[in-house]
C-alpha cells in the first residue's frame, strides 16, 4: 500500500473536488439504463465516499 502526504490545503481542495463528483456521479447513475453500468457507478460511489471519509478522519485528526 502507498503513503501519500497531504497538506490540510490540499485535503480541503480533494475533498471539495471529490463532493463535486459525488453530485455528478449520482446523477449519472441516475440517467443510466444499463443496470451494469448502474452497478459499476454505484461501486465508484461507494469508493468516493470511503475516499472522503478517511479524508475527515484525516482533518479531525484522527
Amino acid at each position: 500500500m502507498a503513503t501519500v502526504t497531504i497538506s490540510d490545503e490540499e485535503k480541503e481542495a480533494l475533498s471539495h473536488a471529490l463532493e463535486i463528483y459525488l453530485t455528478d456521479l449520482k446523477e449519472e447513475v441516475f440517467k443510466t439504463d444499463s443496470r451494469e453500468a448502474k452497478e459499476s457507478l454505484r461501486r465508484e460511489e461507494e469508493v468516493i465516499r470511503g475516499i472522503l471519509k478517511k479524508l475527515e478522519a484525516m482533518k479531525a485528526g484522527v
